[in-house]
């Protein structure tokens, strides 16, 4: 019998999996309710399944994805566990009131919360086709308006031409407003090894501790994100943040882009394990990072003497 059920298991596709997830969550919710499955493209040109659940009364609708359920399916949970999970996760995103789009006509209003995000520019080729960007070194500036939640995780809605179009607004303009919110909104964190060491394993952390400069004897990494940790490699363009860092460490700064949610600092004097770190970053995003959160496999140099950020040559780590 166990066998039969492993058996049957394999059997099931993905799109069958989604199917029986779909029926089974609507007849549970019942007709007030619309449940619906979508591609969706996200970063990367990564094409999801969402299932989303379409609730009377609202135009807020939580879209859940489904890879990660097929392969908890695969690996033993039963549908009716992994169903129960999904409508958790729709019980705590759902808003019963309707959300009021209509100031996202108005630019003056929206241009106190627009923020960026930095994307990998080749991969997302299909996708700076409808949105303003900006082009850096091999990455792409995009925009969002940054919205308000109560439970202080985040959500935002993604600029599109449209929307720009339609305030009349430069893409100047839009680059140097999102430039000035990200850091006042989205804010940043640089954290020592030690320090998400301590995190992890649930040790209090009261404060950061000065980065000071590194011993030279030693590997030092610090992290650097925001504080939703989310999208928070954009951090490395806050002016004037990495020209602070390098005057304290005396010397420049190798970056290595980690996802898109995080970056990894390391004084420039370890230059040899920059190498070798920009190696390790590029067997991660092959081997262990979900397609939509690789950002660049490249290192990257802060140069302290002229605050320009470059990317350093593939030859270098050959």
């Amino acid at each position: 019998m166990q066998g039969t059920i492993f058996k049957e298991r394999d059997c099931m596709s993905f799109d069958g999996f989604c199917t029986c997830v779909k029926m089974d969550i609507q007849k549970r919710l019942g007709s007030g309710v619309e449940v619906l499955l979508k591609d969706i493209i996200k970063n990367n040109d990564t094409m999801l399944k969402g299932l989303i659940i379409m609730e009377q009364g609202t135009n807020m609708h939580p879209t859940v994805y489904m890879e990660y359920f097929y392969e908890q399916y695969k690996a033993g949970r039963t549908l009716e566990e992994i169903e129960d999970n999904v409508l958790q996760i729709y019980q705590e995103n759902r808003r019963e009131e309707k959300f009021d789009i209509t100031f996202f006509t108005k630019w003056n209003v929206m241009k106190e919360r627009i923020i960026y995000k930095l994307v990998n520019f080749d991969k997302n080729r299909e996708l700076l086709k409808e949105v303003p960007h900006r082009k850096i070194l091999d990455l792409a500036v995009v925009y969002e308006y940054f919205l308000d939640t109560d439970d202080n995780r985040g959500a935002s809605i993604l600029i599109r031409n449209d929307h720009m179009k339609a305030w009349g607004v430069a893409s100047d303009e839009l680059y140097a407003v999102a430039l000035k919110n990200t850091p006042e909104l989205m804010g940043c964190r640089l954290y020592s090894m030690e320090e998400i060491v301590r995190e992890i394993y649930g040790i209090r952390v009261d404060s950061l501790p000065d980065s000071g400069k590194p011993e030279k004897n030693t590997m030092p990494m610090y992290v650097l994100t925001n504080e939703h940790k989310f999208h928070g490699a954009g951090c490395i363009l806050y002016s004037n943040f990495l020209k602070k860092i390098a005057d304290e460490w005396g010397c420049d700064i190798c970056i290595i882009l980690s996802s898109i949610h995080e970056t990894i600092l390391i004084p420039m004097y370890m230059s040899r394990g920059c190498e070798e770190m920009a190696q390790m970053i590029r067997e991660v995003n092959q081997t262990q990072l979900e397609p939509e959160e690789i950002l660049s496999d490249h290192a990257y140099q802060f140069c302290r003497e002229t605050g320009e950020i470059v990317m350093q040559e593939e030859e270098e780590y050959e």
